[in-house]
C-alpha cells in the first residue's frame, strides 16, 4: 500500500486547464504536496499548469505507481485497464456514477472489481474524495486548493 502514500510518479487521468472543474483542482491539489514526477492525462491538451498532458496514462515517461482518476464512469474501466497496461499499482477513482445510479453504474462498479482481481491492481473508489498523507505532506484529493 506504500505506493498510495509515496508514489514514485502520479497520473491525475481528466486533468483539465479549466478551473471550473474538478480535474483541474485535483491536479492543483497534486501540485501543492507532491514533489515526485506529475503527468496530467487528457487527449484534449498539449499542456496543463506548465506540465506536458499525455493522451494515456500508457503513453507517460517514466514510472507512475498511481493513478487519480476522474472521467465520466463509462470512461472509467478502460482508463484502468491502460494503467494495468502501464504497470500503475493503485488507482484513486474519484469519479461517481457506479453502484449508486442503479443497474447501468451497478455493471462498471463490478466490470472495476474484475479488473482488479485479474490483475491485481489495487482501486480505492468509486466516488473517493481521495486522501490526504500528513506524514509526507501530500495531497490527492478534490478538495477546493485554495
Amino acid at each position: 500500500m506504500e505506493f498510495f502514500f509515496n508514489p514514485q510518479g502520479i497520473a491525475v487521468v481528466g486533468a483539465t486547464p479549466n478551473p471550473l472543474k474538478g480535474g483541474n483542482a485535483i491536479l492543483k491539489n497534486v501540485l501543492l504536496g507532491y514533489r515526485g514526477r506529475i503527468f496530467p492525462v487528457n487527449p484534449k491538451y498539449a499542456e496543463i499548469e506548465g506540465l506536458t498532458c499525455y493522451p494515456t496514462v500508457s503513453a507517460t515517461p517514466g514510472p507512475v505507481d498511481l493513478a487519480i482518476v476522474f472521467v465520466p464512469a463509462p470512461l472509467v474501466p478502460a482508463t484502468v485497464e491502460d494503467c494495468v497496461e502501464k504497470g500503475v499499482r493503485g488507482v484513486i477513482i474519484e469519479s461517481g456514477g457506479f453502484a449508486e445510479t442503479g443497474p447501468e453504474g451497478e455493471g462498471l462498479q463490478k466490470a472495476l472489481a474484475d479488473i482488479g482481481v485479474r490483475t491485481g491492481i489495487r482501486l480505492w473508489g468509486p466516488n473517493c474524495m481521495g486522501l490526504v498523507d500528513c506524514v509526507h505532506r501530500h495531497i490527492f484529493s478534490f478538495m477546493d486548493p485554495r
